[in-house]
C-alpha cells in the first residue's frame, strides 16, 4: 500500500496536478489582495469625496450664518460634524453635547486636510475615522470645520469580498487540479498504452509494433520513434542471431574434420598422415575467430589513432607478396597517394582485396592507387573474373556472404574478408564501392581521407610489378575460392 502510495506520488500526473494547483492559487491568493486593496482604494476615494462635500456645505454655511448650530444641522445623520474657534474650542457641533474636536488637524482658510485616509487594504485593521479639516473665515474670524465618518462599513464589506474569495480558492484550486488530472490522464494515456505493449515485447516477438495513433500529434511521433527503434533491435537481433548461427556453422567442419582426425589416428603413423589436416583445420578455424574478433571490436568502439599511410607503398607491398606465388598475373599500376587511416586496418584492407580478386580472376589482377578529389587516397583493385551481378553489390559486404554457394567451405572462405574491409574503411573515415572492372570482373575501391598538400608530388611512380605463383590448391590451408 504505502509502496503505491510512493509511486502515485512520484506519477507524471500527481505532479502535473500539484503544478497546477500551484498555479492556480498563488495567482487566485495575490488576486484576491490586489482586488480588496483596490475595492479599498475606491470606497475610501468615494468616502473622502463624500465627507469633503460635507464640510464645504458647513463651511458655506458658516461663512453665510457665522458659526452657530444651523450651520452644521444639514449635515448628514451617519456624519459627525463641529466648528472649531482659533483657540480649537468646539462653538457648534452635530451632536449636542459634543465639545471635543475631531482631529488636532487646524488648516488656515480655504484649505483642507484628510486624516485616517486608508487606500490599502489590511486584513483586521482597527476601526480609525475618516476626518475632513477645512479652515473658513467669517465676519473677520477664523474656523475650522471638522466632519468624521466611521469606515467600518466600507471595512466590513471588504473583508466579506475577501473572505468569500479565499474560501472560493481552495475550491477552485480543486477543480484545476482535478482538471490537469484528467486532461494529464488523457495525454498520458496512449503512452502509458504504449509503454504497456513494449513491456510485452520479448526477443522471440521482436517483429510486433506499437500502435501509432491518428492524431498527428507528439504521441504519434513518440510511437514512431519506438516502432523504428524496434526496427533497429529486430534487426539488430536478427543479425546477431545469424551471426551466432553462421559462426557455429562454420566452425562445425574443421571442428568435424579435427574429431575425425583425432579418432583415426591411433598409432604415431597415422598420425603423422593427419597432422597436416589438423593444422590447416587450427588454422582455419584461428582466423575465423580472428575474424570475429576484429568484427567485434569495430562494432563496439570506432578506431582511432589515425596517421598518415603511403596507400601505394602498402598496394606495392601486397603486390610484390604474390609474386611468384599463383598462377594469377598481379599488377601494380597506380600513382603515389597519401591517406589517414591506422596502418595495419590499410595493410588489412589490401590483402583481402587482392586475395578476393585472386581467387576469382582468370588471369590478371591490377591494383592501382591515385589521389582523389578533396585528396582522398583511392586505392582500386580490378580483375578479369566474372564479376559481381549489380543486385548482389549491396549484400557482397555482409558478414558470411558467399555469393557463389556452389563452393565447399575448404574450397572458399567465410564469408568475412569484405565485411571486414568495409568496416575498416569506414572506421578510418573512408568507404569501399564494388563495380564492374573494365576487364569485365570485379572492381573495389576503397577511398581514405587524405591531405591534398601530400597528395602530390610524393612517392615513387606507378609501376608494374607482376607475379607468378603457385596453383590455388598449394594455399588450401590458408586461402579460399569464395568472394569473402
Amino acid at each position: 500500500m504505502l509502496a503505491s502510495l510512493v509511486r502515485l506520488a512520484r506519477s507524471l500526473r500527481v505532479r502535473i496536478a500539484l503544478v497546477t494547483a500551484l498555479a492556480v492559487v498563488v495567482p487566485l491568493v495575490i488576486g484576491v489582495f490586489v482586488l480588496a486593496t483596490l475595492l479599498q482604494h475606491s470606497l475610501t476615494g468615494s468616502l473622502v469625496g463624500r465627507v469633503s462635500d460635507q464640510a464645504a456645505g458647513v463651511a458655506n454655511a458658516v461663512q453665510q450664518q457665522g458659526p452657530t448650530e444651523a450651520a452644521v444641522s444639514n449635515v448628514d445623520p451617519s456624519l459627525r460634524a463641529v466648528v472649531l474657534d482659533r483657540t480649537g474650542a468646539v462653538v457648534a457641533s452635530s451632536a449636542p453635547g459634543d465639545q471635543a474636536p475631531l482631529s488636532a488637524d487646524r488648516p488656515r482658510p480655504n484649505t483642507s486636510s484628510v486624516r485616517g485616509e486608508r487606500r490599502w487594504y489590511r486584513p483586521g485593521d482597527v476601526e480609525t475615522p475618516l476626518i475632513v479639516s477645512q479652515g473658513v473665515r467669517s465676519g473677520g474670524r477664523d474656523f475650522v470645520i471638522q466632519v468624521s465618518s466611521s469606515q467600518q462599513a466600507q471595512h466590513e464589506a471588504i473583508s466579506t469580498d475577501v473572505k468569500i474569495l479565499l474560501l472560493g480558492t481552495p475550491v477552485l484550486t480543486a477543480l484545476a487540479a482535478l482538471l490537469a488530472w484528467w486532461v494529464s490522464g488523457l495525454a498520458l494515456g496512449p503512452v502509458q498504452r504504449m509503454r504497456r505493449e513494449v513491456d510485452e515485447i520479448e526477443a522471440r516477438s521482436l517483429d510486433t509494433r506499437v500502435e501509432v495513433p491518428p492524431q498527428q500529434d507528439e504521441i504519434a511521433a513518440l510511437a514512431t520513434t519506438l516502432n523504428r527503434m524496434l526496427d533497429r533491435l529486430e534487426h539488430a537481433h536478427g543479425e546477431q542471431r545469424r551471426f551466432v548461427a553462421d559462426a557455429s556453422h562454420e566452425l562445425r567442419s574443421p571442428l568435424a574434420t579435427l574429431q575425425a582426425a583425432v579418432e583415426l589416428a591411433t598409432d604415431d603413423d597415422e598420425w603423422r598422415q593427419v597432422a597436416p589436416t589438423v593444422r590447416d583445420e587450427i588454422g582455419r578455424m584461428t582466423g575465423l575467430v580472428n575474424d570475429l574478433l576484429l568484427l567485434a571490436q569495430l562494432d563496439e568502439r570506432p578506431a582511432t589513432g589515425a596517421e598518415e599511410v603511403d596507400l601505394d607503398d602498402i598496394a606495392q607491398a601486397e603486390v610484390q607478396r604474390w609474386r611468384g606465388d599463383s598462377t594469377i598475373r598481379v599488377r601494380y599500376d597506380g600513382s603515389p597517394a597519401r591517406g589517414r587511416g591506422r596502418q595495419r586496418a590499410v595493410e588489412r584492407i589490401a590483402r583481402n582485396l587482392v586475395d578476393n580478386a585472386v581467387r576469382h580472376a582468370r588471369s590478371e589482377v591490377v591494383v592501382s592507387t591515385t589521389t582523389g578529389r578533396g585528396g582522398a587516397a583511392v586505392l582500386t583493385v580490378d580483375d578479369d573474373g566474372p564479376g559481381i551481378p549489380v543486385a548482389d553489390r549491396a549484400r557482397v559486404f555482409d558478414r558470411f556472404v558467399r555469393l557463389d554457394s556452389s563452393r565447399s567451405r575448404g574450397q572458399g572462405g567465410f564469408g568475412l574478408g569484405l565485411a571486414i574491409v568495409r568496416d575498416l574503411a569506414r572506421s578510418s573515415g573512408g568507404d569501399v564501392t564494388v563495380a564492374e572492372s573494365p576487364s569485365g570482373g570485379a572492381r573495389f575501391e576503397v577511398t581514405l581521407p587524405g591531405q591534398v598538400s601530400d597528395a602530390a608530388g610524393e612517392g615513387q611512380a606507378g609501376r608494374g610489378l607482376a607475379g607468378r605463383v603457385r596453383p590455388e590448391g598449394r594455399r588450401a590451408g590458408s586461402r579460399c575460392r569464395a568472394r569473402c
